[in-house]
C-alpha cells in the first residue's frame, strides 16, 4: 500500500504515513447517528440499541451514543406507561360498581 500524500510505500495496517503523518486510511465514513436503529431501539426493541452500543462504541461512537440514547429514552417511557397503567388499573379495580 501507498501513501496517497508523499506516495512512500506503507504497512496495510498502517492508519498514518510513518514519513508524513497524513491519515491513510479512509476517514470518510461519516460517524452519524443511524435512523433504522434508533427507530428499532425506540419503537420494538431497547436491548438492540444498548448492544449496538456496546458494538459501536470504539468505530462510531456518535451512532453508538444515538442508539443508547433512543434505547435509554425507550426503556424509561415503558416504566412510565407501566407505572401508570398499574396505577389506573389499581383504582378502577378497586372501584365497587355501586359507589359512581
Amino acid at each position: 500500500m501507498f501513501c496517497p500524500h508523499c506516495s512512500e510505500e506503507i504497512a496495510a495496517q498502517a492508519e498514518i504515513c510513518p514519513k508524513c503523518g497524513v491519515r491513510v486510511h479512509n476517514t470518510s465514513e461519516e460517524d452519524k447517528p443511524n435512523i433504522a436503529i434508533n427507530i428499532l431501539s425506540f419503537c420494538c426493541t431497547p436491548l438492540l440499541g444498548i448492544i449496538m452500543y456496546f458494538v459501536w462504541k470504539n468505530d462510531k461512537p456518535k451512532a453508538a451514543k444515538s442508539a443508547l440514547v433512543w434505547a435509554l429514552i425507550a426503556i424509561g417511557l415503558y416504566v412510565v406507561l407501566m407505572v401508570l397503567f398499574g396505577i389506573i388499573g389499581f383504582v378502577l379495580g378497586s372501584m365497587d360498581e355501586y359507589n359512581y
